[in-house]
């Protein structure tokens, strides 16, 4: 039989319902409250039969403790909102795994979040003006900051991970001599397995080999460049987005591929007669980059599931028309495929809301 406990906020709820600020008495009477409330929490926690207990009775406190900050007024409750802060973080520390990372943090953590993003992008920049550091990897980083500096909305994991990107990048652009290849090995480092990391990448993969003039050559610089993404340090249990495969992984199928594709050349049989008129094609209004875009996103989110991306591609180019192409090149839709663009990401967004708003 499982130890029945009691939502312990409810005292303090009742003395803070009015929101104004608690007078002098009123105020004795939060310290207490929040002493007696961080006792039970750590006596029930250990008196409770088992994990999954434990977690959902801190996971409802913490939520409560969250909905009482937000609902503060910081200019008439600057002692009260340390005071439930000091306890909140005690919580987080305390019972870190029970700790629901995907819940919205406090508004106070999103604000704190904010200006250090901003601080991030002004210092990055002024840390980068005369360092060789690619624009196309400093807008990686910058992404990020921007999106979270501007973010009304923030998880727990989300604050942890930008709270980690930033004190990594800091520490790299301290060292006196931050080059490209140190920045590129925090994408690994931390899983920044966002869509801009993963262009960026393929890209810089891609310049490599157009550098090489034989197949032989680009053959072993892609079994080089698997070997070291392989065993390339990785940071437990981190990742920039949890619910897509990882950068790493991303690359290692990425290069799997264009090491299939090199040794089907010789033996590629010859090319099918172009399609007939009357052969059935299925038209779209999205571009080759849209539809890219579409297909890397369904993949991602394992909405479709082929795993071998390159006969997809293939199948796609064979059998849809664009609206500005009749035949797609293979080649063409692929290469698109791997380094998506920004401008390609919106419109595909855009396109995604709408069908999400003719479905309601």
């Amino acid at each position: 039989m499982h130890r029945q406990v009691t939502y312990e906020l409810l005292p303090l709820e009742a003395l803070l319902a009015t929101g104004k600020k608690p007078d002098r008495a009123q105020q004795i009477k939060v310290k207490s409250e929040l002493i007696r409330i961080r006792q039970a929490l750590l006596s029930n926690a250990l008196l409770l039969a088992d994990h999954q207990h434990v977690q959902r009775y801190i996971r409802g406190h913490h939520y409560g403790l969250v909905q009482l900050l937000d609902k503060l007024r910081l200019d008439v409750n600057a002692d009260l909102l340390s005071n439930l802060l000091d306890l909140l973080r005690e919580i987080e520390r305390t019972f870190a795994h029970h700790i629901d990372p995907e819940a919205i943090v406090p508004i106070v953590y999103r604000k704190q979040l904010a200006e250090q993003c901003n601080k991030m992008l002004k210092a990055f920049s002024q840390s980068l003006k005369d360092v060789p550091v690619s624009e196309s990897l400093q807008q990686v980083f910058i992404r990020i900051f921007k999106r979270f500096a501007i973010a009304t909305s923030v998880t727990y994991h989300q604050h942890r991970y930008v709270t980690m990107l930033k004190d990594e990048v800091t520490h790299r652009l301290e060292e006196p001599t931050h080059t490209e290849e140190t920045l590129r090995q925090l994408l690994l480092w931390l899983d920044c397995n966002s869509l801009s990391a993963f262009g960026y990448y393929t890209h810089h993969i891609t310049e490599q080999l157009n550098t090489l003039e034989t197949k032989n050559e680009k053959q072993e610089r892609l079994m080089v460049l698997r070997k070291e993404i392989t065993q390339a340090p990785v940071k437990p249990d981190v990742h920039y987005h949890p619910k897509i495969p990882s950068l790493r992984a991303q690359l290692l199928t990425f290069l799997s591929e264009e090491l299939k594709i090199m040794e089907s050349i010789d033996a590629s049989p010859p090319a099918k007669a172009a399609l007939t008129a009357g052969e059935f094609r299925l038209r779209t209004e999205l571009s080759v980059s849209q539809l890219a875009c579409l297909l890397k996103t369904l993949l991602d989110n394992r909405i479709i599931t082929n795993p071998n991306v390159s006969e997809l591609l293939r199948f796609l180019a064979q059998n849809i028309v664009t609206k500005r192409a009749e035949a797609i090149s293979f080649d063409s839709l692929r290469a698109k495929y791997y380094n998506i663009e920004s401008g390609t990401r919106e419109a595909t967004r855009q396109v995604l809301q709408a069908l999400a708003k003719s479905l309601s």
